[in-house]
Parts: C-alpha cells; structure tokens; sequence
C-alpha cells in the first residue's frame, strides 16, 4: 500500500512508525542535480542492498532513487506541473527528501505533508521501501519508477493544496505513473480495477482505508488528458489549489471541459463506452483505448436473453447488460423518464469484440426499436451528469412483449388505438439519438460524436 499521509509526521530519522533505529548507520546522498537528497542505511535493520556495480561506492539501489526521483521532477515541470514545495533546510538542505527505510510488508511508500505554506500548499518528504524483497515487482528499477512518480506527484498535489479527496488525490498520481512510465503495469493493473467497480460514482470510493477503487480513477483521468490534451491535468491541479474539496472539484472539472468545447455528459458517456472495449472485446471499437487489450472486461451487471431490471445508476458511473438476441426488432423501454442516463447498444463481431454503437435510445417512457441481427449485444447505461441523487427506473429491452411492464398503460407496442399499425411508441416512432435501420451488426456509428496500499494487490 502506497501511503498518502496529510498531517505532519516525525521524519524517519527522528521516529515514528517507518524510521531509521538505533542499529542504523545513516548516510546520504544527492542527486545530480541537487534537486533529491536520498537517506540510507549501510548497516542494521533498515539497511540497503549494498551491490555497487558501477564501484561508484553508492549503492546502485540508492543512485537508482536518486535518478529517477530527480527525472520525475523534470518530466512533471516540463508539463507545466508546479514542483514540490522546499522544506527550507528540514533535512539539512532545499533538496526534496527520500527516506528508504523498512516497512515490513504493510507499505511500499508514503509522503508525508508539512503544511506552513499558503494556501493550504504544504511541503514534505517521502519515504519508501528499502529493499522491495518479497512485494511482487518485476525488478528494482520497476518499484524505483513506480514509487518515484507516484509518490513525487503527491508532492505536486501538495504544492497546490491539502485534501482528502482520495479518488482525486490517488487517482491523478497514478495518473503520473502513466506521464512517466507510460503504460507501466501498475497504471494498467489499477485501471482494470476500475472496470471491476464501474457501477461505484467516480468520487465515491469505498469507505475505510484508501481502496484500489480510489487509485483506479486514474483510467478517467487518462481519458480525459487524451481527450483535451495532458495541458488539462495542469488545469485540474490548479483549479484544486482554489477547490480541494469532491464537490467543487467536481464543478470545477466541467468548467475546464466546458473551456475545452466539451461537456461532462460527452466526456463521461464517451468513457463508459469506450470501458466495454477492453480485455478479450478489444480490437474492433473505433474510439478504444491504446491498452484496451492489456485490461480486464468490464463487468456486466445482468445477462440473459431480455431484461426488466430496476438497478440504481448513480452519477458518475455506469451498469453493462449481455443481451443473448435471437434477431427481430429489439425494443428498449423505461417505465418513465430518464433525463439523467446515456443508453447505447453494441454488437459484437463474429471473433467477439465490442463494435460501435450505432443505437442510442432516450430512457423517455416509450418502446423504441431497431433491427437486430441475432447475436451478443451490450448495453450501457450510464448517469453523465453531477445529480444529487441516482437514478433508478425500470428498464426494458427485449421484444416487444418483454416491454410492455415498463409502458404507461396507453402506450402500446402494438395496435394503435385507430386500429392501424402503431410506430413503436407514444412518440411516434424511435425516440433515439440518430435512430438506425440498420441491422446493428452490420451498421456504422450514426448520430453520435465519439467525442496504507499494498503494492501488486492494493496501491
């Protein structure tokens, strides 16, 4: 588990939880730059693994910290990011500090804040494992470059403001993992975890210690920086310094999407959309992500060969159905209106992959349909928006019949009341966004703009 500490603590070679002991002989040592001082065991039970290839008399261990602490700085002040605030000599110089001491298995790294700056931006230092034995890492360099730019990001965070706003905090840091170190295992591990959870709001994680949920969000963040442009994770952090806290987080986001010709309903049903592409059903999605292979399959809330379900969508997130079709004009229905939800329907092709939507029925209390060839289908239903509360409404889809228990008793997908043939619904017809008449197997997109963790398990 990756720590992310908000209070002031003793610094490890003054006590606390992970500190130097009395067995310990302490040295340091600076990057080249100057910019990271790294602080080291040589002997006793916080010790490094002292191999010294390069015969430099640093340990390769220590030198790898330092270089990588430091090349993260740079990458982070390259893209416009503030730098970690200085400590004024805290540890004995303005360089930013790096503890590696022993944690024992419960962690694998921790900042630590020291507020006294203004507005709320804080200085500090971060601690992290010292010899990574027994957590599961490919190799060294690998929990080097993790650690370092996961944990020198909060450093970042904290020049800006404080907050306890974890989906944020965890989830842009390991955001930066991916700035670093694109598409490094533990930014796509994390992602997958996202898409176990889809249905969870985006700023809601689980309550208790920070959740895999929390550092997850990172697969939205990702989204939205490839989307805009890297530039609009700058403008988030800065919009942080005046809004720390969820809720105006949140509104501060849609106003940089507004700013960027976007909106949140655009921007979120675009990612629902794009999560189902992933694992075995990528390779066929217009829009998918450039990894979308690497990650797991979004879970599906329900499957069968129609559906009449009444689940909760809350804003912020998304429910996936597996409909098994046998062809004929597939209906779609809710009990009433749903102005709050984004509704799509994908086929998959013959080798299984999510294709694009090319039918987005309105969730407005009338059957609408389209043909359908016989096959897997998935919909998603996802709540764009910043609603106070979820939506939950009966919802339809299958065959005419299979609607009829979410339609106002004077809607009919049958006969009209003038005994001609009714069009399919109290509207007239498709209420859909850019309605097909196209098999949905076969068809293109239309009518719509693709606009304390513990390391290897929880981070």
């Amino acid at each position: 588990m990756l720590l992310l500490a908000t209070l002031a603590l003793a610094r490890p070679t003054e006590g606390g939880s992970w500190a130097f002991d009395d067995t310990d002989t302490i040295v340091t040592y600076d990057s080249e730059e100057g910019l990271v001082r790294v602080w080291y065991s040589v002997e006793g039970n916080n010790a490094v693994d002292l191999d010294d290839a390069d015969g430099s008399g640093v340990p390769d261990f220590v030198e790898a910290v330092a270089a990588s602490s430091e090349s993260v700085l740079l990458v982070y002040e390259t893209a416009g990011f503030r730098l970690p605030l200085s400590d004024e000599g805290k540890g004995g110089s303005d360089a930013l500090d790096a503890y590696l001491v022993d944690f024992g298995g419960d962690a694998d790294g921790m900042w630590a804040s020291e507020c006294g700056g203004s507005n709320g931006a804080c200085s500090g230092y971060f601690t992290m494992e010292n010899d990574f034995a027994g957590y599961g890492y490919g190799d060294l360099d690998e929990a080097v470059r993790v650690l370092t730019s996961h944990e020198l990001f909060h450093g970042v965070q904290a020049a800006y403001a404080q907050s306890e706003a974890v989906w944020f905090l965890e989830g842009t840091a390991t955001w930066a993992e991916h700035l670093y170190d694109p598409y490094n295992d533990d930014f796509l591990r994390f992602c997958s975890y996202y898409l176990d959870d889809a249905g969870r709001s985006l700023s809601e994680p689980p309550a208790g210690p920070v959740p895999a949920f929390a550092y997850a969000t990172a697969l939205w963040w990702f989204h939205l920086a490839e989307r805009h442009g890297e530039g609009v994770m700058v403008e988030m952090l800065e919009a942080f310094a005046d809004h720390p806290e969820d809720d105006e987080l949140l509104v501060a986001m849609t106003e940089i999407e507004a700013a960027h010709g976007s909106t949140l309903w655009d921007d979120f049903s675009a990612f629902s959309m794009r999560n189902l592409a992933t694992g075995d059903r990528a390779g066929a999605y217009t829009d998918e992500y450039p990894f979308a292979a690497e990650l797991r399959e979004v879970k599906d809330e329900e499957d069968g060969s129609s559906f009449n379900v009444e689940d909760r969508v809350y804003p912020l997130a998304t429910v996936y159905y597996e409909l098994d079709w046998a062809g004929g004009d597939l209906y779609f229905a809710t009990a009433e209106a749903a102005p709050d939800l984004f509704v799509s329907i994908h086929a998959l092709d013959s080798e299984g992959r999510v294709l694009d939507a090319d039918y987005f029925p309105e969730p407005v209390a009338a059957a609408q349909s389209t043909p359908a060839d016989a096959g897997t289908y998935w919909i998603v239903v996802s709540n764009p928006t910043l609603a106070d509360d979820s939506t939950k409404v009966p919802i339809c889809i299958g065959t005419a019949a299979d609607v009829e228990p979410c339609l106002p008793e004077e809607a009919d997908t049958g006969e009209a009341a003038d005994g001609g043939e009714d069009t399919g619904g109290t509207g007239g017809g498709c209420g859909c966004h850019g309605a097909s008449t196209l098999p949905l197997a076969t068809s293109v997109l239309l009518g719509f703009a693709i606009v304390t963790r513990r390391r290897r398990g929880l981070g």
